[in-house]
């Protein structure tokens, strides 16, 4: 394109100059042609504007992450001329397209149109938009081109993926753990603090020799409900391509312990944050699916913080459970000490720190 440019700007100079020098119909007639060129140009690029359909679509508009499904594009030309050339670009932040290189130049007759199946790959859950994003024109003689996005995008909204799990700590980048150190000293016994209405019998002296006060053992017999896993639901920023990966890791990280331990029939409580927090039980298959129903389409917030679940008077009673499991993407000494103030049962804590790799 430079060198046409380059070729045009000489010529504009030999027309300027034969008009100065020489004068002439002729010459007069190349100077106007040399003029004309870019407007011709500029009034092309509109036409095709005016005349390109684009049509894309997808075998369904819900889709899962990491899994390709088919997609569909045409390319139109409804005017009564030829276009010349056409470039297509694709959103590829988010999402991929198989087999159809944005290096392709496409010309159109009037009239004609060209098809393309291929597949689509989404990497996160989450709606935004996916396929043809812009369209580059150049005029016939290459001289101009104009890149222009399109009027109606594709948007599709993505579920998560679910990874099954051959146990509860392979989660993906699960990179940190805390326990509290009553449940280091003996693992598989669950403690918490003596109470006046508790017999010197139940006392756990090995845990109240580390803790440096009274604890006893939880009584059998008790309920236990199980797991409880804590999802924090801050968005770390304003950018898409900064939080959309992370909350995708955590979702799925969610999603996967919960359906290991549906299947290993331990109930399990998530957690999430709304108004207020709010408990899902998933004690079976229906209550997985509500879940994930819920996950779908759960929305994280900049005004949200760990700090403000476990703060929240639903989270307050730990000791019905008999492992809290926190599925984080940041946690700090504050966290920890907040958690094990409200641990008083030293119930053992798992924390599993996302991380997107970079």
């Amino acid at each position: 394109m430079k060198r046409r440019i380059l070729i045009y700007l000489l010529c504009l100079i030999l027309a300027l100059a034969g008009i100065s020098f020489h004068g002439g119909a002729v010459t007069y007639l190349f100077f106007r042609l040399v003029l004309l060129l870019p407007l011709f140009s500029i009034l092309y690029i509109g036409y095709v504007m005016i005349f390109l359909r684009i049509y894309q679509k997808t075998d369904g508009r819900s889709m899962v992450s990491g899994s390709p499904t088919d997609f569909y594009i045409t390319l139109q030309n409804e005017g009564p001329f030829s276009f010349s050339a056409l470039r297509v670009k694709y959103y590829s932040s988010f999402s991929a397209i198989m087999d159809l290189p944005e290096d392709v130049i496409y010309e159109l007759p009037a009239g004609a149109s060209v098809k393309k199946k291929t597949q689509l790959l989404c990497r996160y859950r989450g709606e935004y938009q996916v396929g043809i994003k812009k369209i580059t024109v150049w005029d016939p003689f290459c001289f101009i081109s104009f890149t222009f996005r399109i009027r109606e995008p594709l948007s599709v909204i993505v579920a998560p993926a679910l990874i099954p799990l051959s146990r509860p700590d392979a989660l993906p980048q699960a990179i940190a753990d805390h326990e509290s150190p009553a449940s280091r000293t003996e693992p598989g016994i669950t403690v918490r603090e003596y109470q006046g209405n508790d017999t010197m019998r139940m006392i756990h002296w090995k845990s109240s020799a580390v803790m440096q006060k009274l604890m006893v053992r939880e009584r059998t017999g008790e309920e236990i409900r199980g797991v409880g896993i804590f999802m924090e639901s801050h968005r770390n920023s304003r950018r898409m391509e900064d939080y959309l990966p992370i909350e995708n890791r955590i979702i799925e990280s969610v999603l996967s312990l919960s359906e290991y331990y549906m299947c290993d029939h331990i109930p399990a409580d998530i957690m999430l944050q709304k108004e207020t927090v709010i408990r899902k039980s998933v004690l079976n298959a229906s209550g997985f699916e509500d879940l994930y129903n819920e996950l779908l389409h759960y929305n994280f917030r900049e005004d949200r913080n760990i700090r403000q679940m476990l703060l929240d008077p639903e989270c307050r009673d730990l000791s019905r459970y008999r492992m809290l499991v926190f599925i984080v993407h940041t946690w700090g000494a504050e966290e920890a000490a907040l958690l094990d103030e409200i641990n008083v049962s030293h119930i053992p804590v798992s924390v599993q720190l996302q991380e997107v790799p970079s």
